[in-house]
């Protein structure tokens, strides 16, 4: 059969199965494209079990999963209904205790106006459920969990921010999961972008605070999550368009978790250790103790002082300080005795929780 006429039969062939199936021409029968799943008939419904290795949400959302590319100056998608309810709450539920001033500058951290936040860490593999949200993050990154940071959990209240940045750190990507919405600002910012459709920009520029106007935002939804590539496709050089601002929260209060990915195994030590069991809970920082028993000798030699990091640990994203007892950085409290173990936390930092500004999350299980 000559060409054009092989052609012409596969248009003809074509068209009649649109007529055929009922698909016009603005409408094609691809699962996915309007949020809608695929389940084979006969198939068992997903299980905690069985969603491991899916990038569905391994208990109930508040709504479908879809995705939105918003940007392609950064590349960038929202990923809407990332997390659960349950998953947000137990995210928070983990890392309130052990919530410090956020921090800059990587592994030679510290505390600087750019980022007024709380933070805390959550390490790679810590618990079935959070090693399923980073296998769902792993998934739709195309970057193994190897290659994760371990999870930073960051609060901000009112006022908080975080001045426009870039990642850095010879980090692909960042993933971005938002617990608790505020009611005004927040928003993820790109300051040098692109809308992907600018009429979008025009329909959500009204609903953003002055500092989002005019830019390619994201604006902080629960369970919603936000993907962007820190490098170019080379995965060599610095998407320049990536630099973002987390907008100061204007009312209400926004928790959100971190997930920075590399184009190699992060740490492969302590990935190969998390490996072999589940984290253990670090201790509440309102209980006065020694967690070493050469605390008080080493307190006595003037340790204190010298190695404050490791005796007392006023640091986001370091253990607990092993030895506040003998530095005499706490008071032992009786039991009940709230006021004295609010006043131990504070001391070191830590933050102050008030479980009624997560919007309804505290009544679950209650």
């Amino acid at each position: 059969m000559p060409l054009q006429r092989r052609q012409l039969a596969i248009v003809v062939s074509a068209l009649l199965w649109r007529h055929i199936s009922g698909v016009t021409d603005y409408e094609e029968r691809l699962i996915g494209w309007k949020g809608e799943s695929y389940h084979a008939e006969g198939e068992p419904e997903p299980t905690a079990a069985t969603t491991l290795h899916s990038l569905h949400s391994s208990n109930e959302t508040q709504g479908q999963p879809w995705i939105q590319l918003i940007s392609w100056k950064p590349r960038a998608a929202i990923y809407h209904n990332f997390l659960s309810d349950r998953e947000c709450k137990h995210i928070i539920d983990l890392a309130h205790g052990q919530m410090q001033r956020s921090e800059v500058g990587g592994e030679t951290a510290y505390i600087n106006n750019i980022r007024t936040s709380y933070g805390t860490f959550l390490r790679r593999n810590y618990d079935p459920i959070i090693a399923a949200i980073e296998e769902r993050v792993a998934i739709w990154s195309h970057f193994p969990v190897s290659h994760q940071e371990d999870m930073q959990v960051l609060r901000y209240g009112p006022t908080n921010k975080y001045g426009a940045h870039m990642d850095g750190q010879k980090r692909s990507a960042t993933v971005l999961m938002y617990l608790v919405e505020p009611d005004e600002g927040g928003e993820t910012t790109f300051v040098n972008s692109e809308w992907l459709h600018p009429e979008v920009g025009r329909a959500m520029d009204p609903q953003f605070s002055d500092c989002a106007k005019g830019h390619v935002a994201m604006k902080p939804k629960r369970g919603d999550a936000l993907i962007f590539f820190d490098r170019m496709p080379d995965y060599v050089t610095d998407d320049i368009h990536t630099e973002h601002t987390g907008c100061p929260v204007l009312k209400g209060v926004k928790w959100n978790a971190v997930k920075w990915i590399h184009g190699e195994v992060f740490h492969p030590e302590e990935w190969e250790k998390s490996r072999k069991d589940w984290a253990k809970s670090l201790p509440d920082p309102g209980v006065c103790a020694d967690y070493h028993a050469g605390c008080e000798g080493w307190a006595a030699s003037g340790e204190c002082e010298k190695n404050p990091n490791f005796m007392l640990s006023h640091r986001a994203g370091s253990a607990q300080g092993m030895c506040r007892k003998a530095c005499s950085d706490c008071d032992v409290c009786s039991q009940g005795d709230t006021a004295c173990f609010k006043s131990n936390r504070q001391r070191a930092g830590y933050l102050d929780f008030d479980p009624t500004e997560l919007k309804g999350l505290e009544l679950l299980d209650a």
